[in-house]
């Protein structure tokens, strides 16, 4: 099963016998994935059905999972978590590269094989958490002094926030962690 799949590569010609199915670990080489600060903890792991659909085309549906080291957005901290995708890609000979659109990719039909990393790359970034919090109630760091509020209170003074925002912050108050993460600290206004 696992045989024919080296390092995201699939031969076109291992398709003319049907159904090709890998599953397992690639390679965590932070040059063939290009995360920039997100590390991959260990090599992602992935369940795959790849199937001929068009003349050159192909179908690839199954999972993509990675555990990943990333930055908290308020504190700076480096936290873990896990990402699990479900994949249903298609790779079109028919298309070029600027028709490309979620899950539909172009493929050319003269290459000997089909690099899987690009779209695999593609699909697990877009699956990272926008908006990584080491934990919910995260106080972030100060603006002032750097210090990570987690961890303890500086005593640093906040300035004021500037009273022309005043009528906007009780128009639209802070609601969610979304809105919070979005441009403005937990009380640094």
């Amino acid at each position: 099963m696992n045989k024919g799949f080296p390092a995201g590569m699939l031969a076109f010609d291992r398709l003319e016998s049907g159904q090709v199915e890998w599953s397992g670990r690639l390679s965590a080489d932070p040059s063939l994935w290009d995360l920039d600060d997100v590390a991959l903890i260990d090599g992602p792991e992935v369940d795959l059905s790849i199937d001929a659909f068009t003349e050159g085309g192909v179908h690839v549906r199954g999972r993509l999972g990675a555990a990943v080291e990333m930055d908290c957005r308020r504190c700076l901290e480096r936290i873990v978590r896990k990402v699990d995708v479900d994949l249903d890609l298609r790779f079109d000979p028919d298309i070029g590269p600027e028709d490309e659109t979620e899950g539909l990719y172009a493929v050319d039909p003269d290459a000997p094989e089909l690099d899987l990393l690009p779209a695999l790359r593609e699909e697990l970034l877009l699956a990272l958490p926008e908006f990584p919090l080491c934990r919910l109630d995260c106080k972030g760091i100060c603006p002032k002094c750097g210090i990570n509020r987690n961890e303890g209170n500086c005593g640093c003074q906040v300035e004021p926030a500037d009273s022309r925002w005043d009528v906007l912050r009780q128009r639209f108050p802070q609601e969610s962690d979304a809105a919070e993460g979005a441009g403005r600290g937990s009380d640094d206004g």
